[in-house]
């Protein structure tokens, strides 16, 4: 019998359900007999571990969603860590439950909603059921989140293409409009989104805090079916890219970003690059250089 159990606890990160250990025929005088001599774990209310199971995060993830018993889900920092979203590391876990659950006990931070939880708010990370990166962002305020982690959360989203822009702010501002808590700090923290680091978010702040017309993000220029360039911003006819820790330096490398500017020149199309420094520790400066540009483009008014 412990065979069997240990061997389905370990296709589990080490948890299994007392309902689990019921099934392989084990008696509750037998359980609670192991628990006292290690060879079971008693982890939450219906969650247990193999003993001498490593105690990981995995494991205790499990746990949780035997204990939540199809009452809810992974949620705040917990689901955007399972997406691996920019910024998320705490072993701290989250979960969302329905208000008809509120006297749920789980050792965990758990909010509550009474926006449904269907399929599509839902999905499989991992092997783990939490919320869509969607859903989180829009739920991040249940769990405190800050500017800062709202904000790495939407651009991370957006970066690995598991939130639409688009749609997310759509959705925040229907939030905010029915005076749903939070949809002020997910607003301010989607003002700046749009490129695809936080250097990018960097500079729109400085570009939107100086008056500048916010640029177009991420525009692709093909010859046919190839990919001359993606550019990082776009003002008018001038090619503005960011250039962060990782610039190029090989010759390789920088033999190509020439043919890849000198083919973006003969598309009429002048370019210029900020390193992160200029970003992070000389901002006025920068502001300078874009007025500067933009209003010498040509056609532009003297």
């Amino acid at each position: 019998m412990f065979a069997l159990i240990a061997a389905q606890a370990a296709a589990n990160h080490g948890a299994i359900s007392a309902g689990q250990l019921a099934a392989h025929g084990l008696p509750v005088a037998t359980r609670t007999r192991w628990v006292a001599l290690g060879v079971l774990t008693h982890l939450g209310a219906r969650s247990y571990a193999v003993g001498g199971s490593p105690s990981t995060w995995e494991r205790d993830l499990a746990a949780t969603i035997i204990d939540l018993d199809g009452r809810g889900f992974l949620a705040g920092r917990t689901a955007a860590r399972l997406h691996g979203l920019e910024g998320f590391a705490s072993s701290a876990i989250e979960v969302l439950v329905p208000r008809a659950h509120r006297r749920i006990q789980l050792d965990a931070r758990v909010a509550y909603t009474s926006l449904p939880l269907d399929n599509g708010a839902t999905v499989i990370v991992n092997g783990f059921r939490c919320l869509t990166a969607e859903r989180l962002i829009l739920d991040g305020p249940l769990f405190d989140f800050t500017r800062a982690e709202a904000e790495n959360a939407i651009d991370s989203g957006i970066r690995l293409r598991l939130v639409s822009e688009q749609r997310l702010r759509t959705r925040v501002i229907a939030r905010h409009n029915r005076g749903i808590n939070g949809g002020r700090v997910l607003l301010e923290a989607l003002v700046d989104t749009g490129g695809e680091s936080r250097l990018e978010r960097w500079m729109l702040r400085i570009v939107r805090e100086a008056g500048l017309p916010r640029p177009v993000l991420q525009r692709t220029y093909r010859e046919g079916t190839r990919v001359i360039a993606r550019v990082d911003m776009l003002f008018g006819d001038l090619v503005v890219e960011i250039a962060g820790h990782g610039f190029h330096s090989s010759r390789r490398q920088l033999q190509r970003d020439e043919q890849r500017r000198t083919e973006l020149t003969t598309l009429g199309l002048r370019t210029v690059a900020f390193r992160y420094e200029d970003v992070r520790d000389r901002p006025a400066w920068v502001v300078a250089q874009l007025r500067a540009l933009v209003r010498t483009r040509p056609g532009a008014a003297a």
